[in-house]
């Protein structure tokens, strides 16, 4: 579903490309515009290009919090930042702030119990487990 500001970055890339073309058409009498042409095409792509970029950041954001949260069912709703890392192939680091985005969205959290247990950040991902339900 397209929010306003994809409309917008669309549009304006779109705005931008048309004057772009029409100003090198116009260059064919007035050499001049050459150079804001191919500005308004470079411009008008970049807008497009970056937004494209930006919306599928998002859903590869989405798309490991939902393999977070397949993981976390098949441990039995825990999981520390070294299994998410191992399991999903990535980073530690992406791990971490994986789990944190799930913590500030308010579907886990810290638990310090287990903490102490294990001596490691463990998360619990809430709706993991029958419990949670």
């Amino acid at each position: 579903m397209s929010s306003l500001r994809d409309f917008l970055a669309y549009g304006a890339g779109a705005v931008l490309i048309f004057f772009g073309l029409v100003f090198l058409i116009a260059s064919a009498y007035n050499p001049s515009r050459v150079i804001p042409g191919f500005a308004m095409l470079l411009l008008g792509g970049a807008a497009i290009y970056a937004n494209m970029m930006a919306k599928r950041a998002s859903v590869s954001e989405q798309l490991l919090e939902a393999r977070v949260i397949r993981l976390a069912r098949r441990k039995g709703g825990f999981v520390t930042v070294a299994d998410v890392a191992a399991d999903l192939n990535i980073p530690v680091d992406t791990a971490r702030q994986v789990l944190e985005k799930l913590e500030r969205k308010g579907l886990a959290f810290l638990d310090f119990k287990r903490i102490g247990d294990e001596g490691v950040e463990v998360y619990r991902i809430l709706g993991a487990t029958d419990e949670d339900s």
